[in-house]
């Protein structure tokens, strides 16, 4: 009698986790997903305050700004974005710099996303020139 009961409980230890691991995986998967996205968010918020700070500095040019953007993302495994600075060509004469960084979630992805459709994040910062 008891090798009976013991069969049953066994299968609705079976029916129990078949029904609830489904649900335990799309909230675990859909935290992380969600975590990364705001990750990546405020990381490229970041990298275009920093891209600007290297740029406001007298004698920067484009490529230390696409640096020091490039290093700020890969640090949190960010391998795809774009950046555009503004003017392109970085001269004692301009006042002000902006730096727009554009991220785009999918091609920045460990696993396959479910849970977001396809946003691109973007930052933007946009500093004032240091004068000699």
């Amino acid at each position: 009698m008891l090798r009976k009961q013991k069969k049953r409980s066994q299968g609705a230890i079976t029916v129990e986790v078949a029904l609830c691991l489904p649900i335990l995986l799309t909230v675990l998967f859909g935290s992380y997903e969600l975590a990364r996205a705001n990750m990546m968010l405020h990381s490229t918020e970041s990298a275009a305050y920093e891209g600007a700070r290297v740029g406001i500095i007298p004698g920067a040019t484009p490529q230390s700004v696409r640096d020091s953007v490039g290093h700020v993302l890969r640090s949190v495994g960010v391998t795809q974005f774009n950046v555009q600075i503004t003017p392109p060509v970085l001269t004692n004469a301009d006042e002000e710099i902006e730096v727009e960084v554009t991220v785009p979630f999918r091609e920045n992805l460990a696993i396959p996303t479910f849970f977001i459709r396809d946003p691109v994040f973007t930052g933007t910062c946009t500093l004032r020139r240091e004068l000699l």
